[in-house]
């Protein structure tokens, strides 16, 4: 169902982060900035608010920077289906703004509402690696796999399964290792539900050794480790990578935490203190461990059997390739790969 346009306004005023966290609860991919007399001034889309993120500004900043200005728009009066998607095609917009004869939105008509298709979805898989020994959530691990541990009643690999067969993705290949007959077990009895192939991992592979085994995929498809809860849209994921042309996108929650104690600044040279910053407050962002990837990448895998998506990533640097960030607030990814990130994701169950 479509949202109703009060839902996709905002002020010049609004914080990139809170810009942010607006976009994501519409689950649409552009917003329409208005003054205080609800008149039109422009859009911003998720593009403009994650590279906003990603060149290190401050997220408290206003977005009145960063929005487009000279958005295209239609007056309610003169609306035409046809006429719509011509200026959406010519102007690259996500987004056209219907107004009234005031110049207030009164509607919105996106690229989705239009006749052009959309990229197909069916086709792109899902490799979730799950095939890890779960070392940080022993002994727990000991007896049930990492993938199992339950939150809200549920274990955590149905969490991610369902967040993308919600999206539309349902094409699931498992890496699990040679011992984790519990989890194979488990997962099989899910097969009416979801669309299930396994990778044995005979040894262990490392969070991206698993790669090579599907190495004769031809589509754009995920990799996503079990280890923790995202809310997000696959759907806006895929077309953020599509549209940077990336070959490889990693998701990236934005993090602020505080040092527990006197931070030192030296002096390099004469090893003198240059100033002391007590209990400082960082911001940093983190990977998530959701990734999206070209089959260009596989010619780049490490030539060892077992390695990481780090690995693979610095591989791609050093070639010149093209790696993204998709940049998501920080209570939209729960770790829970430890026992103190576990622990605080239950309380807050």
């Amino acid at each position: 169902m479509k949202i109703r346009i009060s839902q996709m306004i905002i002020k010049p005023e609004i914080t990139v982060i809170n810009a942010l966290k607006k976009l994501s609860k519409t689950g649409e991919r552009c917003l329409i900035v208005v003054n205080d007399n609800k008149k039109f001034l422009g859009t911003i889309t998720d593009g403009d608010i994650r590279k906003s993120i990603l060149k290190k500004e401050s997220y408290s900043s206003s977005i009145k920077k960063i929005y487009n200005r000279k958005a295209a728009y239609i007056l309610k009066s003169k609306f035409n289906q046809n006429i719509a998607e011509r200026v959406l095609r010519k102007k690259k917009h996500i987004l056209l703004p219907i107004l009234d004869k005031k110049m207030k939105p009164v509607d919105f008509f996106t690229i989705y509402d239009s006749k052009r298709k959309e990229i197909k979805l069916n086709k792109n898989i899902i490799l979730i690696m799950a095939g890890g020994k779960g070392k940080r959530l022993q002994p727990f691990t000991s007896i049930l796999p990492k993938p199992l541990i339950p939150v809200k009643g549920k274990p955590v690999i149905l969490h991610i399964m369902n967040m993308f067969k919600s999206d539309g993705f349902n094409k699931f290949y498992i890496s699990i290792n040679n011992k984790n007959n519990v989890l194979k077990s488990y997962l099989s009895e899910m097969s009416k539900m979801y669309n299930l192939s396994f990778l044995k991992e005979n040894n262990p592979l490392g969070s991206a050794g698993a790669l090579k085994k599907i190495i004769k995929i031809k589509e754009t498809f995920f990799v996503v480790n079990c280890d923790g809860l995202l809310k997000l849209s696959p759907k806006q994921l895929l077309n953020f990578h599509k549209e940077n042309k990336n070959d490889l996108t990693l998701v990236a929650a934005l993090k602020k935490f505080s040092v527990p104690y006197g931070v030192c600044e030296v002096n390099k040279i004469n090893g003198k203190l240059n100033n002391m910053e007590e209990k400082p407050q960082k911001n940093v962002i983190a990977n998530a461990g959701l990734y999206i990837c070209e089959p260009k990448i596989f010619k780049y895998l490490p030539t060892k059997k077992s390695f990481g998506m780090n690995e693979l990533i610095k591989n791609l640097l050093r070639k010149k390739r093209k790696v993204g960030v998709f940049p998501i607030k920080d209570t939209d990814w729960q770790d829970t790969g430890n026992w103190l990130d576990y622990m605080n994701v239950i309380k807050q169950s």
